[in-house]
């Protein structure tokens, strides 16, 4: 019953704990600072949610962390009445930094401090035993610089020096600006007639907005406030993927001429910069009027919320193609696309996947959780955004110790027999005697050999559990500790799988050594199992993803129901089909594949991309087990379709992931797929095939010579689609 009550927390209503203000003293001296929730919670090391607590006064800070509060907000207070505040003690100083541009108005931290080795500026705080700034709390690259000295007064009698007029390229990104806060409707009070995104270019009497359905109409904006406050008086937006998900926000694509007419850098800025809590004058423009960027900072692709805001909900999508975007990062479109074609590849992309928020493969992976949602509630209101369907994943939980990637703290003693042996068949072999007289190699490759077969993958939501001594069950997701070297090969097949001996695979690994020689061989010696209930959480992205490409495909001539020889003649005329719809099927591609990859990405945030090993993201969708199932899955299935077709005395001469390679007597495909036993089909759909190229058999002894992998260079040199 002791955990029922906290003494520690009654105290007299009369007088606040720790001597702090009370809860609306606390609220109204942020607010009356310009300073946002997130900023005092950089500032104290603690969460926004945390802060909101404190000015409701549902909670109360306690220990050190009641000091550094107590300090910020004496501080804050003696800014506004013009008094001096004694230095805190380091252990109780609060990181100035975190409050921007308003720092310099704050007590200067001691100059015996020691540089943080991020910023090199001096900082009470240490992180493993070395001087750092907490979280995001590191100050500009400039912040340390001393500050220009203001021009002395001319006396009256000397005439006022006239100031020469600036050029729209001059305009001072930290000019002051207007210090109203922004507010975004709420999205039942938002329109969506003008369509999901808008290209913008520039022009002598504005900036012009291309719309997705070829409208156009004019911008006033002249810098980032002005285009954030253009946004959310305009009826831009989409409707949600499904109807139990969250709406994506609108996205804004700024061109080279656009980029300049709002005085944005014509180059991506420094990393220092881009940190979401730096002083960059983008990121101060944001903040004059109550917005923020995400823990990804600026990039690219910039996602900017309102501080009051949520971020799943509250968001702007902001792409800068000088940055990157759309041309440099998987999209692959044409860089002479003019705005009004760029704004068509981008809304048609967005009816058949959705609204693109970063590159494809973050595109992907953001799918999956949009036909998939879980229930959410505003993180400031509390109020239910989403019910939530059957199947979403909710809960953000470590892989296990095989599971991890490299990088991950559960990775860093692990041995290589620890870690998953599950990877794409990467295996090659020189011509057998009755190969050496056939003339020509013929390469074919397997349409999105790892999206195809995803759709039956069962997936738990919740942690693994170690167990030893398992019996193997088919159904249940997770590793298993077990030795498949029982499962008898052929000479001229590659290996069925890709560890040796006592090694770690995944599920659908060990069910397909179960289905070749007995589930009673397959004896497991321990399992990190998932005993959660399971579903087919990628069935519905597989399907969509599916449609879209066939949807592209068929924009292009290609049907499926084509006869072999119509499809075969029509896949030889793709380099000449329409180029935008070319670089579309290859974003798809981009979008599949790479979604996958995102599975187990480490984290790309400014605070841990210098960290030695990091944590598990607080993502459920975060899941590098079911990546590991995605790629066993492909492999057990093109190594059945090789077996099979092998009965026809068809042997693969090389395999690389998707591209493989037969000795043939003519130089075309259908001597393969043709045979009676072939297991391979020619078409469009994810598990078929297609033609890639033919080589004579010299040139494929030639690289066996030179120690390559033959499919793996053709892999490399050969267009996709």
């Amino acid at each position: 019953m002791d955990g029922l009550f906290d003494f520690d927390a009654i105290s007299d209503p009369g007088t606040p704990p720790g001597g702090l203000p009370v809860p609306a003293q606390r609220r109204t001296l942020r607010r009356e600072s310009g300073l946002t929730g997130h900023q005092i919670a950089d500032a104290c090391g603690v969460s926004e949610d945390t802060v909101r607590a404190w000015e409701r006064g549902s909670a109360t800070p306690r220990g050190d962390t009641a000091a550094v509060y107590r300090h910020l907000l004496t501080a804050l207070d003696a800014r506004r009445k013009g008094t001096a505040v004694p230095q805190p003690p380091p252990a109780q100083t609060p990181d100035w930094a975190a409050l921007g541009t308003l720092r310099h108005e704050i007590p200067i931290l001691a100059a015996d401090h020691a540089p943080c080795r991020r910023c090199q500026q001096p900082t009470p705080h240490r992180v493993g035993g070395h001087p750092q700034h907490l979280g995001t709390r590191c100050p500009a690259p400039d912040a340390g610089r001393p500050q220009p000295v203001p021009p002395a007064p001319q006396s009256p009698s000397a005439p006022p020096t006239p100031a020469a007029p600036a050029l729209p390229a001059q305009r001072l990104l930290s000019q002051p600006g207007p210090t109203v806060r922004l507010t975004y409707p709420p999205i039942k009070a938002r329109g969506i007639s003008d369509g999901p995104l808008a290209v913008l270019e520039a022009s002598p009497s504005g900036l012009i907005v291309h719309l997705a359905d070829g409208r156009t109409r004019l911008c006033p904006a002249d810098d980032l406030r002005g285009l954030l406050a253009w946004a959310v008086k305009t009826p831009l937006g989409a409707a949600p993927v499904r109807r139990e998900a969250l709406p994506p926000g609108p996205l804004l694509v700024l061109t080279s001429t656009a980029r300049a007419r709002l005085a944005l850098p014509a180059g991506l800025p420094d990393p220092a910069a881009r940190h979401p809590r730096s002083d960059h004058p983008l990121l101060q423009q944001a903040r004059a009027i109550g917005w923020q960027t995400d823990a990804d900072g600026l990039g690219p692709w910039t996602r900017l919320y309102p501080s009051t805001g949520d971020p799943a909900c509250d968001r702007i999508h902001l792409a800068v193609t000088d940055w990157g975007a759309l041309h440099h990062d998987n999209w692959n479109l044409p860089e002479q696309l003019t705005p009004s074609e760029l704004t068509a590849a981008l809304g048609q992309y967005t009816a058949l996947v959705r609204t693109p928020l970063g590159p494809p493969g973050a595109c992907g992976h953001q799918l999956m959780r949009d036909l998939r949602p879980p229930a959410r509630r505003h993180t400031a209101t509390g109020a239910l955004l989403t019910e939530g369907v059957r199947g979403a994943l909710t809960l953000s939980v470590d892989p296990a110790p095989c599971e991890a990637p490299p990088g991950h703290q559960l990775a860093i003693h692990r041995t290589e027999q620890d870690t998953l042996a599950d990877t794409d068949i990467d295996w090659w072999r020189k011509p057998a005697p009755d190969e050496v007289d056939r003339a020509y190699v013929v390469c074919l490759a397997v349409n999105l050999l790892h999206l195809a077969g995803s759709n039956e993958i069962r997936v738990a939501d919740g942690p693994a559990h170690h167990i030893h001594h398992p019996p193997f069950d088919p159904k249940r997701p997770g590793s298993w500790l077990v030795d498949l070297s029982s499962v008898p090969s052929h000479p001229l097949l590659p290996p069925a799988f890709a560890g040796t001996g006592l090694a770690w695979h995944t599920t659908p690994a060990v069910a397909y050594a179960a289905l070749r020689v007995g589930a009673a061989q397959v004896q497991p010696v321990q399992g990190w199992l998932r005993p959660a209930p399971t579903s087919p959480y990628l069935a519905p992205w597989y399907d969509r993803l599916r449609l879209a490409r066939l949807t592209v495909l068929e924009r292009l001539g290609i049907t499926a129901t084509m006869d072999t020889p119509s499809l075969l003649a029509a896949l030889a005329h793709l380099p000449q089909a329409d180029p935008l719809q070319r670089a579309l099927l290859h974003t798809l591609h981009a979008t599949a594949q790479d979604a996958f990859a995102a599975l187990a990405q480490p984290p790309a945030h400014p605070d841990q991309a210098a960290l030695a090993a990091w944590p598990t993201p607080k993502e459920p969708t975060w899941r590098p087990d079911l990546r590991a199932a995605v790629i066993a899955n492909a492999r057990a299935n093109l190594h059945r379709k090789l077996a099979r077709t092998a009965r026809s005395g068809h042997f693969p001469l090389a395999v690389a992931g998707d591209h493989i390679m037969y000795a043939t007597r003519t130089p075309h495909l259908t001597e393969i797929t043709d045979s009676p036993d072939s297991d391979f089909r020619i078409g469009i759909s994810p598990g078929h095939v297609r033609p890639v190229a033919v080589r004579p058999l010299h040139w494929y002894t030639a690289r066996c010579a030179e120690g390559a992998n033959p499919a793996q260079l053709l892999k490399d040199t050969c267009p996709s689609w």
